[in-house]
């Protein structure tokens, strides 16, 4: 999956920016779960490797395990 399809994709499910639920974009994507989750964690600010990522998404993840995913400004 480009990452292209997965930014534009996000931005349709939430023009505003608002988070939208893991579930919600991989069934939109036609794609694993987990799979997105290694793909945005890519995306994010996290340190992987030590390298720090550009920062593009945020993830979040709340007390039940629900996880959401949001454009950075």
């Amino acid at each position: 999956m480009s990452t292209e399809l997965l930014l534009q994709t996000l931005h349709e499910l939430a023009p505003g920016g608002q988070p939208v639920a893991l579930t919600r974009l991989a069934k939109r994507l036609d794609q694993r779960v987990s799979v997105l989750l290694r793909e945005l964690t890519a995306l994010s600010d996290a340190s992987v490797g030590g390298v720090p990522g550009p920062g593009l998404v945020r993830l979040a993840c709340d007390d039940a395990g629900r996880w959401t995913v949001e454009l950075s400004a």
